[in-house]
Parts: C-alpha cells; structure tokens; sequence
C-alpha cells in the first residue's frame, strides 16, 4: 500500500525534480553561509547600549539586532525584543504618541506595537522610558537571543511563548 493512497497529495512529477533538486541545492549553500557566518559572529561580544531616553534615540543605519526597554523608575526590563532596531524603535514611538493606539494609514493599513500600548498604559509620559540595544546582524540569531534573554528576565511586556518568532 502506497502513502499516496491516504492522502490528496501529488506525487513530484518527473520535470518538476531537477527544480527540486536545484531548491535543495540552494537551500543546503544557505544553510551553509549561515553556519560560516554564526562561526565568525560567535568570536563577537554582543554589546548592548546603555539604556537612554527613548524619545532621543537615533540610530543610523539598519542594525539586525535585540532591543530592552525599561521604565525609569526602577529600570526594570519591561519589554525584550528584536528585528530591525531603528524600525522597531520608530514604530513602538509612533504607538506610543498615538496615546498607546494603532496607526491607521490612508491605504487601511495598521502599524501596532502591543509594547508600546502597554508601555502607554502603564505610563502615559514618554520621559519615563528608556531604551537599550545590541546589533548582533543576523535576524535568526537575534530571534533566538531574544527568547533567551526573555526567559532569562522575564519582562512583563512580553509573552514568553513569542519570544524569537518573526
């Protein structure tokens, strides 16, 4: 009995293997790059920032890295998270300064930040937020530094099960 028979899929056709083959080719070369580039990146410290004013942040460039956000008052972690820094940093403002609301766009679209509803409801002045981030440039170990560091500290503003998703 074949598995073809419990199941809906279709078999790979014949002309379709070499574009298979090709996909496994490039995917295992990826793989590759990334692991030569982990290699290299595991000789680095990750160095994050000190904690600064978070409405006089300026970051140049793109950085790929993990960003804390704290709370002056006791300067507590109270959010963990990554990506693209300067991006994160810009749209958490922009949430924040919509007094903790989504932005809405002309064509529809939303920019949410959950961090930054939440940073608005517990303290609605900007002056008390303060901001920390390390570039480690590569997206997937910055996913997975994130979970780490957010089950090392726990920080309120997070989900510990969302920690490194995309």
């Amino acid at each position: 009995m074949s598995i073809l028979q419990w199941t809906d899929a279709e078999p790979v056709e014949i002309e379709d293997l070499p574009a298979y083959a090709r996909a496994i080719s490039k995917k295992r070369e990826q793989i590759k790059k990334s692991l030569e580039e982990l290699s290299r990146l595991e000789k680095k410290v990750p160095y994050f920032s000190e904690p600064f004013p978070i409405k006089d942040i300026r970051i140049s460039g793109k950085p790929i890295g993990v960003y804390k956000i704290f709370h002056e008052k006791d300067m507590n972690i109270m959010s963990i998270g990554q990506g693209n820094i300067k991006g994160r940093l810009i749209r958490h403002l922009g949430v924040f300064r919509n007094k903790g609301q989504d932005i809405r766009h002309e064509g529809g679209s939303t920019s949410s930040s959950i961090t930054a509803q939440k940073m608005y409801k517990y303290d609605s002045d900007l002056n008390n937020w303060y901001f920390s981030w390390c570039d480690v440039k590569e997206k997937g170990l910055a996913s997975e530094f994130e979970s780490e560091l957010q089950h090392q500290y726990r920080p309120p503003f997070n989900a510990l099960h969302m920690g490194g998703n995309n």
